[in-house]
Order: C-alpha cells, then sequence, then structure tokens
C-alpha cells in the first residue's frame, strides 16, 4: 500500500511538473472559485479564462512534446496558452451574465483545445490518433470517476463532523468540490495521458524507449469492459438510432422534412457520439465493430447532408441563429468526416481532429463567428419584416397588429433570439433598457403580444369573489371560493354549469 500511494502521488506530481503552466491556471481557477463562494460575486469571466489557458498550455505541452526541445521554445508555447487565453478574456468581457453566449463559447473552445491537446502529440507519429483518443478518454473516465469518489468521500466526512462533533459552514462542500474537481480531477486526467514520441522519434522509431512503447500501448488498449460495452450495447443502439433517422428522412422527404427541422437538436450531439464510438472501436475486431466501422460513416453522410440542406433552407427564410450556425457547421464536419472515414485508414483519423479544430475556430473568431453572424442575421430579419409591412420608417417603430401570421411569428422570433444573446442593445431604434421577454412591453412597440393568451380578470379585490369574463364571444364566470391555504378557482358557463376547477393550495 505505501509503494502504491507513493506511486500515484509520483505520477500526480510528474504531472504538475510536465505541465507547470496549467497547473498555475487551475491553482488560479480554484482560488477565483473559493473567492466567488466566499463573497458571492461573479467571476465567471476570470474563472473560464483561466481553464482556456490550463487546456491552451496543455495543448501546447503536447505540441512541444512532439515536435521541439529547449526550454526557450517551452516556455514560448506556454507564453502562447497564455495569449489565447488573454484573447478568450477579451471575446468574453463584455458579454452579459444572462446571454447564452457566456455558455455556448467557452464550451466550444475547452472542447476544441480538449481535441487539439489529444490530437496534438501524435502528430505525423507512428501512434495514430485512434490510440490517442483511446488514452484521452479512458484517462477522461477514470479522472472523473476517481474524484467523484474522493469527493463523496470528503464529503461524508464533512457530514459526520457537522452531525457528531461541530457544526460545518455549508461552503465549506462548495470549497471541497472546487478543490477536488477544479485541482485535484484535470491533475489526475493527465497524469494518464502518456509521453508520445517525441522530436527524435519523427522520421523513425529510434527516440522511442521499449518502456515508452509499453505505456502507449497499456494507455491505448481498450478494456475488456469497454469492448463489450462498445461492441454490444453502444454500436448497437446507435445503429438502431441511425436507420431510426433514415427512415424519418425518407418518409418526410417529400414535404415535411424540409419545414420541420426536428433533427437539428439532434444532429450534433449524433455526429459527435457515432464519430466517438468509431474512433473508440478503431481497433476491435469482433463483428459488430467491423460492420459498424465500414456502414456508419456512409449512413452518416445522407443524414448530415440532408439536415443541413434543410437548415440552410429555413435558415434563408427565418434568419441565422447561433444555434442554426452550429447545426450546419457540425453538419459540414460530419459530411467531410464521413468522407474522410470511408476513404482514409482510421490511423489518419488525425485530419478528423484538424477539421474540428478549424471549424470550432471559425465559429469563434469575428467577424465570421456564430454570434456576431446570428446577431447581423436576426437584426437584419427584423429589420425586413418590418419595414415590408409599414412598421419601421426613419429608425421610429409603428405599432400595428394587423399583419400576417408568419411575419409576426418572424418578429416573435427575432426578439426572442436577440433577448436570449442578450443583444437587442444592438438595435439601435428599440427603446432604452427594451425588455425581450416582456408581453407589455412588445405589444407596445410592435401592437401584438408575443403570448397570444386570453387576458383573464382574475377577481383579486377586497371583497371580490366573482367576476364576468368573455372569451370568443363567450360569457363566463370566474369565482373564487375559500379553501384551506389559499383559494379554489371555478370557471361557470353562461347556464351556469362548473367546466373547471382548480385548487390554489394544491
Amino acid at each position: 500500500m505505501k509503494n502504491l500511494i507513493r506511486a500515484r502521488i509520483g505520477g500526480l506530481t510528474r504531472s504538475v511538473v510536465r505541465f507547470p503552466a496549467t497547473a498555475v491556471f487551475l491553482l488560479a481557477a480554484a482560488v477565483l472559485t473559493s473567492a466567488a463562494v466566499a463573497t458571492d460575486v461573479s467571476l465567471n469571466r476570470w474563472i473560464l479564462t483561466c481553464a482556456v489557458g490550463a487546456a491552451a498550455c496543455a495543448a501546447g505541452q503536447a505540441a512541444y512534446e512532439r515536435f521541439f526541445e529547449g526550454v526557450s521554445r517551452r516556455v514560448l508555447l506556454m507564453i502562447c496558452g497564455i495569449a489565447v487565453a488573454a484573447l478568450f478574456y477579451l471575446s468574453v468581457r463584455a458579454v452579459s451574465d444572462n446571454s447564452a453566449e457566456l455558455l455556448v463559447r467557452p464550451a466550444v473552445t475547452l472542447f476544441a483545445l480538449f481535441i487539439a491537446f489529444v490530437w496534438a502529440g501524435v502528430i505525423k507519429s507512428r501512434v495514430g490518433f485512434d490510440e490517442s483518443f483511446m488514452a484521452a478518454f479512458k484517462a477522461l473516465f477514470q479522472a472523473a470517476f476517481f474524484s467523484g469518489i474522493l469527493f463523496l468521500g470528503c464529503a461524508a466526512i464533512l457530514a459526520a463532523i457537522d452531525l457528531l462533533i461541530v457544526p460545518v459552514d455549508e461552503d465549506a462542500y462548495m470549497h471541497t468540490a472546487n478543490i477536488v474537481f477544479i485541482i485535484v480531477a484535470p491533475v489526475i486526467l493527465l497524469s494518464l495521458i502518456p509521453v508520445y514520441p517525441g522530436r527524435a522519434a519523427l522520421a523513425s522509431d529510434e527516440g522511442t524507449s521499449d518502456a515508452q512503447r509499453a505505456d502507449i500501448e497499456k494507455r491505448a488498449a481498450c478494456p475488456r469492459f469497454l469492448e463489450v460495452l462498445l461492441s454490444y450495447i453502444i454500436i448497437p443502439l446507435i445503429a438502431v438510432f441511425t436507420a431510426v433517422l433514415l427512415i424519418y428522412i425518407l418518409l418526410n422527404i417529400g414535404g415535411g422534412f424540409w419545414t420541420d427541422n426536428l433533427l437539428e437538436p439532434l444532429l450534433i450531439s449524433y455526429t459527435i457520439a457515432g464519430i466517438t464510438a468509431t474512433l473508440l472501436a478503431a481497433r476491435l475486431n469482433n463483428r459488430f465493430a467491423l460492420l459498424f466501422r465500414r456502414i456508419f460513416p456512409k449512413a452518416l453522410i445522407p443524414i448530415a447532408l440532408f439536415q443541413v440542406t434543410a437548415s440552410v433552407l429555413h435558415m434563408m427564410d427565418t434568419g441565422v441563429t447561433y444555434g442554426r450556425y452550429y447545426v450546419i457547421l457540425y453538419g459540414v464536419f460530419a459530411v467531410l468526416s464521413g468522407v474522410f472515414l470511408i476513404f482514409l485508414p482510421l490511423r489518419k483519423s488525425g485530419v478528423i481532429a484538424l477539421l474540428l479544430v478549424v471549424l470550432s475556430a471559425v465559429s469563434l473568431i469575428p467577424p465570421a463567428d456564430a454570434f456576431t453572424v446570428s446577431r447581423t442575421s436576426q437584426v437584419h430579419t427584423l429589420e425586413q419584416t418590418l419595414v415590408r409591412n409599414g412598421m419601421l420608417s426613419g429608425g421610429v417603430v409603428t405599432p400595428k397588429g394587423d399583419i400576417p401570421e408568419a411575419d409576426r411569428t418572424k418578429i416573435i422570433d427575432a426578439v426572442r433570439n436577440l433577448a436570449e444573446t442578450d443583444e437587442l442593445d444592438a438595435v439601435p431604434w428599440l427603446p432604452d433598457g427594451f425588455n425581450g421577454w416582456d408581453d407589455e412591453a412588445f405589444n407596445k412597440v410592435f401592437g401584438f403580444h408575443m403570448y397570444e393568451m386570453p387576458q383573464l380578470p382574475y377577481p383579486g379585490k377586497t371583497g371580490e369573489t366573482s367576476q364576468e369574463l368573455t372569451v370568443d364571444g363567450m360569457t363566463y364566470r370566474l369565482t373564487a371560493e375559500d379553501s384551506p391555504g389559499g383559494q379554489t378557482l371555478i370557471i361557470l358557463d353562461e347556464a351556469g354549469r362548473e367546466m373547471f376547477r382548480y385548487d390554489t393550495a394544491e
């Protein structure tokens, strides 16, 4: 046990020495998170910037180990990682805490940097990207498992102290989670990533020792449990799901498919899940894995191609949203990945990682990034619709309720999309402080309601327990009766028959 503990601690220590800049960023993120918990001050941008810096420096270290030697070049790559973090902060410093951009932008950035980290160490190497991906996948789940167990154990100890000895501040659980998941978990992950052949092995395997080869093979090997899980559960499920999608497309290709866009929310997750399963099953030789690797890329191409076409057609009518931008972008990624998986051996699948990193970078860097394109498109769609209906002239909006339903929907959707990304300020002719979710404010500006529901005059005045209301030409009576803990609301028709009863206490 002593030797085992010493070996584990030694592995964690070596990972800190191997990724020093990453460790510093993780420590800074933990300190900022601790300060945010203690003071209730939002430090999200700084915390996310540290996370991006940690991932960028890890990718830089992987590239250094593969292509470079010398302290100066290592420091230069660390500086590049710091620069990436600085650029990320500049991209989100003015973003509202309520904007979807503050969730999407860091998520895409971290995902792309993780893929770059996995790929950089095996570029032009005898070790395939599929092997590096398997090693990183295993490391990710092992780190999550060990960290989860560690946190549960620490939480149990804190609960026992709180119950049996002295009261424990509730923030102690948050501080514990902070240390475990922001410092310990990433360090465990990094300690499980092998050192791949470096610069000396670019032309041959001379620079790779037997111990290093053995460690890489061990890390990249598929465990029996994962092999069974992939071959007999995940792959069959993805295959059946693929068949369902193809059947749906064939049955609706003549009409509904081009307008419903039901596949849009599924396309990105389906693509990532399918390609992930393909890479993990790259070295499996059972029948399920072989058939899946042969058939899935061919099925992926038409699914992604049809959906991208449908999304583009829909976009031409309603404008670009950041969600549809990513659906189209990753749909293009899916089509190209399917082509690469068909014609290139899986050992050359690093081109998929390169493609993913490049497309992710395109979606993040202005002026072609998802949110700039979305904002420009939605403002243009909104203005175009208002002008077409004679509601916008000289920078002034004239409320008008009698416009076609399709144009109402376009206006409502455009305002909602801009409100979701907190970019209504980009529309100069809207009132200052306009709330895109306020139905009355919307009605005041545009002349119709966002939510087409009858405004029921609920009784609320002192002593008033009954009131008439008219809906679609029919007169009803709304009655409120006292009940234990609240009131019971009753709606009666013109003949006095009870139609509806609702106990507010329930």
